[in-house]
């Protein structure tokens, strides 16, 4: 029996080098899927507010670029995977993530915690 959702979201981990640390790929799905179905939030435009308001450039402009980004998001996946009402809205989600991820990441990458040792011993 295969899991659908699951094995999307280790391809995703393996895309984003980070397999088997499932953890993060969870977080950024959480992200994704947050910014697909809401695109940049209230709170964000306030937060760039604040930040400059107090001169912080920086952070408002690395804001202003997770605003931007949120809001494409939700513009190219929202209407296409997101809102129907066949119970399959969640594999969508994953599917368009996985699309994201290929984007992203590239190709796979194997994360090892051996590695470092694998490399002493060749060396």
């Amino acid at each position: 029996m295969s899991d659908t959702l699951n094995d999307i979201l280790v391809e995703c981990a393996q895309l984003r080098g980070c397999f088997p640390l499932m953890h993060r790929v969870l977080h950024e799905f959480d992200w994704f899927v947050d910014a697909v179905i809401w695109g940049a939030g209230r709170l964000l435009e306030h937060e760039i507010r604040e930040a400059e308001e107090a001169g912080n450039d920086t952070l408002a402009q690395g804001l202003k670029k997770r605003r931007d980004r949120e809001n494409r998001l939700q513009a190219r996946f929202k209407e296409q995977y997101y809102n129907f009402d066949d119970g399959l809205e969640l594999i969508r989600l994953a599917e368009a993530f996985q699309i994201y991820c290929k984007e992203q990441y590239g190709p796979i990458q194997v994360f090892s915690r051996d590695f470092d040792d694998t490399q002493q011993e060749a060396d």
